[in-house]
């Protein structure tokens, strides 16, 4: 291999790819750009992640139960929640403007305080943005917490308590079918409530206070305190920018290994690989100097793109920079490779485009540059595997928001170089000087 000639392509290359100032400012403008808007999309920075749902609270009823469950979803974090009517509601939800909204309709909070001896349940809607299940199975379980909270508190407490528990007393004493064995220990059940009930009366008004309908709402609670703890190598936790540019960047730079390989057929079909070999210029002098200069581009474009998200939208390196930076070539190994073996096996400039832009936004969308691959179906995840685009985003998603160490860009640096030596030997053997 001539290595004075290698140099020189590798030059020309690089020269002419930095001269269109066009191509560069996409392929550098785009990824960023759609990064930005994916990553808000998908939580932003991990510590400033979105938590407030817009939903609408439509309280029908009016009781003292359904205020203290429309007031407790309220001074919920997760919600921003409005009081409206049940019509400007339904509009707002039918009009997308709203994604759902919660009803308690009259007779809600008669009915809720009567279910727990009754069996008899109480009726709550959901008007929901069918495109938006997410925020259905949130408002579902709050409504869940908080109504069983308070009316727990009101059913078993308070005058009206001591009234629902009598009227259960006698009504067991009227219940037909029910085994004597039963009924007793109902009967047991019920009359050691009425005696709680009576203890904050029978204490004083100091021990009202604090044994009263407040201090048996909490005894009759959730039996279990909630810990969430976001698990990560020693910072916040999940950066969505930090994906969102790690993929864009991917899924952009491997468009880049498309055009320039395309622009390899487009030269050929001029004539100027041949007039190259009268140079003369051996395969491998050819070929590498399109592949060096094709990884160097790549690399460095995403190289760039990260360090955007770095100095403009909080990305952070929480994981090891030795295995960034390793993770960048060994994708622009990869996309070297990619383009080189479109140059290589190509046939028309067009169809190839074609088939390589269909077959780039695959790996892509398969390799979890758009969403995140762990939201994808068990089984997708595992076929996904064999796609060495999902390696190079779990690689950069190690090295950033996850903080993990070197040792865990290893088995993607591997992946990357493995596919790309794989390829290149491909178009060495496919090489082909004339169309």
């Amino acid at each position: 291999m001539n290595l004075s000639a290698l140099a020189a392509l590798v030059q020309v290359q690089l020269r002419l790819y930095l001269r269109n100032r066009k191509a560069l400012m996409i392929h550098l403008a785009m990824p960023i750009l759609i990064a930005a808007f994916f990553g808000s999309l998908f939580g932003g920075k991990g510590g400033d992640m979105p938590t407030h749902v817009k939903v609408a609270l439509v309280d029908e009823d009016r009781s003292e139960l359904s205020q203290a469950v429309m007031t407790a979803l309220a001074a919920d974090a997760a919600l921003e929640a409005r009081r409206l009517a049940r019509d400007e509601a339904q509009d707002l939800v039918r009009q997308g403007k709203l994604p759902a909204a919660l009803v308690l309709p009259a007779g809600f909070g008669d009915s809720a305080s009567r279910a727990l001896l009754s069996g008899h349940k109480a009726q709550a809607e959901i008007l929901y943005d069918p495109s938006d299940a997410i925020t259905l199975n949130l408002l579902r379980g709050l409504l869940a917490q908080y109504a069983m909270r308070e009316t727990l508190t009101r059913s078993f407490s308070g005058t009206a308590g001591r009234e629902r528990l009598a009227e259960t007393l006698q009504s067991l004493d009227r219940a037909q079918g029910l085994p004597t064995e039963h009924r007793e220990h109902l009967k047991g059940l019920f009359t050691h409530l009425q005696a709680l009930q009576s203890e904050p009366q029978a204490a004083g008004a100091a021990a009202s206070a604090a044994s009263g309908p407040a201090a048996l709402g909490q005894a009759l609670s959730l039996p279990y305190e909630l810990k969430e703890e976001a698990l990560s190598a020693g910072h916040s936790g999940y950066n969505g920018y930090a994906h969102s540019f790690g993929g864009m960047g991917v899924q952009f730079v491997l468009m880049l290994g498309v055009e320039l390989g395309v622009g390899l057929l487009l030269a050929r079909r001029g004539g100027l690989w041949q007039r190259l070999r009268a140079a003369p210029l051996s395969r491998a002098t050819l070929l590498g100097g399109h592949f060096i200069s094709t990884t160097l581009i790549a690399s460095g474009v995403l190289a760039l793109v990260m360090l955007a998200g770095m100095a403009l939208f909080g990305v952070r390196l929480h994981g090891s920079a030795p295995g960034l930076a390793l993770i960048v070539l060994a994708y622009g190994f990869f996309t070297a490779g990619f383009g080189l073996l479109l140059a290589a096996i190509g046939g028309s400039p067009e169809a190839t485009r074609g088939l390589a832009i269909m077959a780039s936004l695959m790996m892509v969308m398969l390799g979890g540059a758009w969403v995140p691959s762990f939201v994808f179906p068990r089984w997708l995840q595992d076929l996904t595997l064999f796609v060495p685009v999902r390696w190079a985003v779990d690689g950069l998603d190690a090295m950033t928001w996850r903080g993990l160490g070197l040792d865990a860009a290893w088995p993607a640096v591997a992946v990357l170089m493995g596919s790309a030596a794989l390829m290149v030997l491909l178009a060495v053997w496919r090489f082909r000087w004339e169309e």
